[in-house]
């Protein structure tokens, strides 16, 4: 029997969604992978080659932050004018200093959304900081928010085309939304070669381990064990993610690279909720295929991003979705093109004792001599 070519087109997008449904729930293990669909390795090899890494598609691995002992909190901050030019290079020395995740400017005010995944037993002192530097003058805090949990969305690859690199998606066929709670993770033991893994594995999750212990200067062995024993058995990642937005960070070029004029990137917030509020909204943005990431606690973010021919559909839905706490509410438009995500600040961690470090008078020590050092250069 003979296919006809459409036919055959969407049986491969068909064995292509399978393979992308399994990555994300055991990463890159092509042999795995083989055996569970029950093909040959080297055509899963080369499904994998060319219709997700090959189409710009990035597999990385979804941390479980709260395992780690690592809480969410997210601030908005509007940057003094004088530090404005500088705001972008500011957020990502943070990156390293104070467990800032990630940042994306806002549209049209022109703030920034800036994410950090920081220790538990730091929160308080972390919001303290914040205030510190606005008092300061480098930025006025907007809000700050902390959460219970964060979770990166496994890709809904069933509604994905791999070939064209659209969604497949009918607005009017979205089902009755199923209510449901989150529960986040227990924090579990760890250590700082746990710590390397996983932050490599969040760049890059084709990463081999032989070249992650050149890298390190680790055995392989060593290495291997701590990825068996600790990081798979433990289960510190959660999964691993598809990156389809087309967003990555090139170390080569030093630089972000973006798919631009493909997606609108549009952030939900709502706050003050009651948890049958929240497990009501999670039901209605957890029907979409297009949420990238959510947080939750006493508050709601999602973080999505809609292919921009579905504009209209998108606040439609979410208008409707957020109708019974509209006053809680807000949908804030995201300038993908100015926006920057990171690893995890595995250098805050004490190897030796094997705790995370805050140290809080160090930092803005260092934060008032940049600040000084702006001020000259601006003179």
């Amino acid at each position: 029997m003979v296919l006809e070519p459409s036919a055959r087109t969407e049986q491969v997008n068909a064995s292509t969604v399978q393979l992308a449904e399994l990555i994300t729930q055991i990463g890159p293990e092509i042999p795995e992978i083989s055996r569970r669909l029950g093909q040959f390795k080297e055509s899963v090899r080369y499904r994998y080659n060319e219709k997700i890494l090959g189409k710009g598609i990035a597999v990385q691995a979804a941390i479980d932050h709260e395992k780690l002992g690592l809480k969410r909190v997210v601030f908005i901050v509007e940057f003094a004018a004088e530090y404005e030019r500088y705001a972008q290079s500011i957020l990502i020395a943070m990156g390293d200093l104070c467990y800032v995740a990630g940042f994306e400017l806002t549209m049209p005010e022109g703030s920034y959304t800036v994410n950090a995944s920081v220790p538990e037993e730091f929160v308080s002192q972390y919001s303290d900081f914040l205030r510190a530097l606005e008092e300061k003058g480098l930025f006025r805090c907007v809000k700050i928010l902390a959460f219970d949990w964060f979770r990166t969305v496994p890709m809904r690859a069933k509604f994905y085309d791999f070939d064209s690199g659209r969604w497949d998606f009918e607005w009017s066929t979205l089902s009755k939304p199923e209510v449901w709670e989150y529960k986040p993770s227990e924090r579990s033991r760890f250590d700082y070669t746990d710590l390397l893994i996983v932050k490599e594995l969040r760049i890059d999750a084709t990463r081999p381990l032989k070249e992650m212990a050149e890298k390190f200067g680790v055995g392989y062995k060593k290495l291997a064990w701590h990825y068996n024993t600790h990081v798979k058995q433990r289960r510190l990642i959660r999964g691993y993610t598809l990156n389809w937005m087309g967003t990555r960070y090139d170390f080569k070029l030093e630089k972000a690279l973006h798919r631009k004029h493909r997606y609108f990137r549009v952030d939900l917030l709502a706050e003050d909720l009651s948890v049958s509020e929240r497990m009501e909204l999670m039901a209605k943005t957890n029907a979409l295929p297009f949420l990238w990431s959510e947080m939750g606690g006493r508050s709601y973010w999602a973080q999505f991003a809609f292919p921009v021919d579905n504009i209209v559909e998108a606040y439609q839905y979410l208008t409707g979705s957020v109708a019974p706490i509209k006053d809680r509410a807000r949908l804030i438009a995201m300038d993908q093109t100015n926006a920057l995500s990171f690893t995890i600040s595995f250098k805050l961690f004490d190897a030796e004792r094997k705790v995370w470090t805050f140290e809080q008078e160090q930092l803005l020590a260092k934060f008032e001599v940049l600040i000084l050092k702006i001020r000259q250069g601006a003179s």
